[in-house]
């Protein structure tokens, strides 16, 4: 991608989507497809909010038939197929079970009669169907979980993802089908013309440059933030979303031997709780909270409350290995933008439906959803974008969505047996997760040189570079957060490799001392803040 500038703007865009999340780019992916003039900006990094602190999960929402919500979990399951088919290299399907002891609401009968409808939702193949394992299957699986009261699972599938690669892809995918896309760019004022609203006034957060982007419509994808867009179009006196916050904490492996990631109920409050085997083979992370938050969306962590939550519930997962706050490798917090829920309705029951409104000046703003079906959301919400467009500006032709067959960067075949080609000489643990990181991207981190890891981490100078010239890098949390992920799976988040970071940065974008040891001091708070257990 490249960070566009005023002079690549259009002198008025079909569309600006403001927010650069999962649904921010999957908007602008299916309107770009479509041929439609698609600016986005975001206030941030793309991803820096929901997209890239979820449970990273492509899956069906199992849990959610308890609530009856059938519709929501067919078309995750769906989406889930298709999301394997467009990005294959970020949905890596793996074995889940949802464990039943005694006690538990729901019994083996039901468990049954859910998966099936699980599997019959899918399509799946008969290899991916679920399974029903007794007491004695389930113990060999896992021998450390606890017997007591155990009475069998439910063996199924579902995928992992890296979600902030996904957004990155995503947008990566806008982009090579038109969109201008850019980072750390805050829409400060909407534009007005004849009570309508035209565009939104920008300005860059980290050079300080303002300019107007002019567009036929505006989509408000601001995530947890779209009460603080929309209130910029109009005033808002009852808030659009109740976000809760969602906790995870990481283990390593040899501390928390789990091979199968598995649905538990919390000691707790009862409710559903999964410790999942990281995609690195080496750690385990335990999600997910579910709390109300009331403070500012730009702050979000997870706190003593929430690890105890979890550490609670992972010790009653696998009572003898006794894990305590001194084996946390990393936290990450994030918040849920539900669409607010009748008076009453508890957290966990609360739909994860999103809903699509416009406003008095036409701003389309799009609340809710889920990390599994942003491309049907993004779809829904380009409909009624070419609604506007129809009406009230002639636009006719505009054909149908793509999304569902066009690969997303990095998803296409070709393009990753290309990329298998160019890695022959890397060496292969470093060409397989690079191909697991970037799919058939990689070729481009190979070409962008220096091969070696970092002393003290299995970052690589290419991953840096490619993140700052290729995928819009601009702050060092830029790179080791949403980039390359390293803050997540790293006591601390990699800090041998800031000082390559800095370098990078400084060559590449004319960064000068003091904005780099700014960078660097922030981006150290970051990692202390999110580790609250070594503080």
């Amino acid at each position: 991608m490249r960070r566009f500038t005023t002079a690549d703007l259009p002198a008025t865009a079909d569309v600006l989507v403001v927010g650069g999340g999962i649904t921010g780019a999957s908007v602008a992916r299916d309107a770009a497809l479509r041929g439609l003039s698609t600016v986005l900006v975001e206030r941030d990094d793309f991803a820096s909010g929901t997209s890239s602190r979820s449970s990273k999960l492509i899956h069906g929402g199992l849990r959610y038939l308890q609530t009856y919500q059938f519709a929501m979990v067919h078309e995750s399951v769906r989406e889930r197929e298709v999301m394997m088919r467009i990005a294959p290299h970020l949905a890596a399907l793996r074995p889940f079970l949802y464990l039943i002891y005694e006690g538990d609401p729901e019994g083996k009968a039901l468990l049954n009669l859910g998966l099936t409808f699980y599997d019959a939702f899918a399509r799946a193949p008969r290899r991916r169907r679920h399974r029903m394992l007794g007491r004695g299957a389930v113990l060999r699986r896992e021998p450390y979980l606890k017997p007591d009261g155990l009475r069998g699972g439910g063996l199924f599938y579902d995928a992992l993802t890296d979600d902030a690669r996904l957004v990155l892809d995503v947008l990566e995918s806008a982009h090579r089908a038109g969109a201008l896309v850019a980072n750390h760019r805050e829409v400060t004022g909407l534009v007005h013309d004849g009570g309508r609203v035209v565009g939104a006034e920008v300005t860059d957060r980290l050079a300080g440059e303002q300019f107007t982007v002019r567009a036929r419509t505006v989509v408000n994808a601001a995530g947890p933030w779209v009460d603080g867009v929309l209130g910029l179009e109009r005033d808002v006196r009852t808030p659009t979303l109740r976000p809760t916050k969602g906790a995870h904490i990481v283990l390593r492996t040899d501390d928390f031997p789990l091979n199968t990631a598995v649905f538990r109920r919390s000691p707790t409050d009862g409710r559903v709780v999964w410790p999942t085997p990281a995609a690195d083979g080496r750690h385990v992370y335990v999600g997910t909270t579910d709390t109300d938050f009331t403070g500012s969306p730009d702050d979000v962590v997870a706190d003593e409350q929430d690890i105890a939550y979890l550490l609670d519930a992972a010790n009653h997962t696998l009572p003898d290995v006794k894990v305590g706050p001194e084996h946390l490798v990393a936290s990450w917090a994030g918040l849920r933008p539900i669409v607010a829920p009748p008076p009453g309705t508890t957290n966990s029951d609360a739909s994860r439906e999103h809903s699509i409104t416009e406003g008095p000046g036409g701003m389309i703003t799009a609340a809710g959803g889920k990390l599994t079906t942003a491309r049907l959301m993004g779809r829904e919400i380009v409909e009624r974008v070419v609604e506007q467009l129809r009406e009230r500006h002639g636009v006719r032709g505009v054909p149908d969505t793509t999304t569902a067959s066009v690969p997303i960067a990095g998803g296409d075949p070709g393009e990753r047996f290309r990329a298998e080609r160019e890695l022959v000489g890397v060496a292969p643990d470093l060409a397989e997760r690079w191909l697991r990181r970037y799919g058939g991207t990689a070729s481009a981190v190979a070409r962008a040189g220096g091969h070696a890891p970092i002393a003290g981490t299995e970052l690589t100078d290419a991953e840096i570079r490619h993140a700052v010239d290729d995928e819009m890098a601009r702050t060092v949390s830029d790179v080791l957060v949403r980039r390359t992920g390293s803050f997540y799976w790293s006591a601390d988040g990699d800090a041998a490799a800031v000082a390559a970071v800095s370098d990078v940065l400084g060559e590449r974008l004319g960064l000068t001392p003091d904005q780099l040891s700014t960078q660097r001091a922030d981006y150290a708070d970051w990692v202390a803040r999110n580790r609250g257990h070594r503080l």
